[in-house]
């Protein structure tokens, strides 16, 4: 029985020699959440204070101002197109064709140049910003902002109004297409609005170092 009990024994310690030796199976690595510019949502979701209401109200506005600004771009080509079909097929063109091309015209450059301040795409020159420690970039930035900001809210947005408000006054009304000419003109404060909220958001992100999914370049924490 001694014998057999022995046998036994280093039948159990082979056993537990072979199962000890086996390589423990690989660890699965957590899955990679997307991130960047490229998801929006997913840094939408992380978002602390303020910046998720101003990301929601970004997205809100940049969507609004996209699908304005292609339907007046459809307008304004079938404008053109029916001007010169009317000039050159039917020998009488259109007298309001030219002068609705205009307003749609200064709508789409102001709302155009808002969209484009939104989504940080407006050229600069960087050279000696570029040049200096981050937190010089980051006084120098907030600097920036504050003078758009100066000039959409007294130029722009108080200008724009008080302009329509005394055009209205006036009661100006276009030759070709019988409007009033103050209506045309809310271009000016419109626009004025969205480079201030736009210039809010920015420096929000300035000052908390959190930056949007946008197209431009990421504010960064000096």
């Amino acid at each position: 029985m001694g014998a057999q009990e022995r046998g036994v024994e280093l039948v159990l310690d082979d056993e537990e020699t072979s199962v000890s030796q086996e390589p423990p199976p690989p660890a699965q690595a957590p899955e990679a959440v997307p991130d960047g510019p490229a998801h929006p949502a997913n840094a939408r979701e992380r978002a602390p204070g303020a910046i998720g209401p101003l990301l929601r109200l970004h997205a809100g506005l940049i969507r609004m101002l996209e699908v304005v600004l292609v339907a007046a771009f459809a307008a304004l080509t079938l404008d053109t197109l029916w001007g010169v079909f009317s000039r050159y097929v039917l020998g009488n063109q259109s007298r309001w064709t030219e002068e609705l091309a205009v307003y749609l015209l200064v709508w789409i450059s102001l709302l155009g140049a808002g969209l484009a301040y939104g989504e940080k795409a407006h050229l600069g020159v960087d050279y000696f910003v570029g040049k200096m420690d981050p937190a010089a970039q980051r006084v120098a930035a907030i600097a920036i902002e504050l003078l758009v900001a100066s000039f959409a809210g007294f130029a722009l947005a108080y200008g724009g109004f008080t302009l329509v408000s005394k055009t209205l006054e006036a009661r100006q009304v276009s030759p070709a297409l019988g409007l009033q000419v103050g209506y045309a003109y809310l271009a000016v404060p419109i626009s004025g609005i969205f480079f201030l909220t736009f210039c809010i958001e920015n420096l929000v992100e300035l000052f908390t170092g959190q930056a949007s999914p946008r197209k431009g370049a990421p504010v960064t924490d000096a």
